[in-house]
């Protein structure tokens, strides 16, 4: 079983550390997806330092890691995750997954389409936040599955859910 998974919102709080400093910065807005883009570049360039440092897996993430290791399941990450903003971003994010004792069989950076990665990576079923990265997955005959909410993917809430679900094995290409 080769399980392709992204990193932001799917195995760490992402958006609970951007929301807290976004308020902070820009108490106006009512969410940062409002902001104009050079604006939440900005702020970005400013505060992914100090964010990155307050990430924290999601609950139940190393226990479904342990499952993967211990069942020979392949972990292909595949994130969107750039050097964009900060010139480290990628050896942290290394760090910070070595840190956590999560292991992956491959890693790639800065994908925004991740289905074509996930096709020649023989992916058998996706995890990820966002409907529109699943559309994309879709488009190659693969699985997704949505951390978080969703009206057109099988969604979990959290990670001992997704595991049950993966353990029950309703799903492949």
């Amino acid at each position: 079983m080769i399980l392709g998974i992204d990193i932001d919102d799917t195995i760490t709080n992402t958006s609970i550390v951007v929301n807290k400093y976004f308020k902070q910065e820009y108490p106006e807005y009512p969410n940062r997806h409002l902001l104009p883009k050079k604006e939440y570049k900005k702020f970005l360039k400013k505060y992914i330092k100090i964010m990155r440092d307050e990430y924290e897996l999601k609950e139940g993430v190393k226990e479904a890691w342990e499952y993967f290791k211990n069942n020979n399941f392949k972990i292909i990450i595949i994130t969107a995750r750039s050097n964009k903003y900060d010139k480290n971003n990628i050896k942290n994010t290394l760090a910070f997954l070595k840190n956590y004792g999560l292991f992956y069989d491959k890693i790639y950076f800065r994908e925004t389409k991740k289905g074509k990665k996930a096709y020649k990576e023989h992916v058998d079923l996706f995890i990820d936040d966002k409907e529109s990265v699943l559309d994309n997955i879709s488009l190659y005959g693969i699985t997704g599955v949505c951390m978080g909410k969703s009206n057109n993917y099988q969604s979990f809430d959290n990670w001992d859910q997704l595991l049950k679900y993966i353990k029950e094995g309703n799903y492949g290409r």
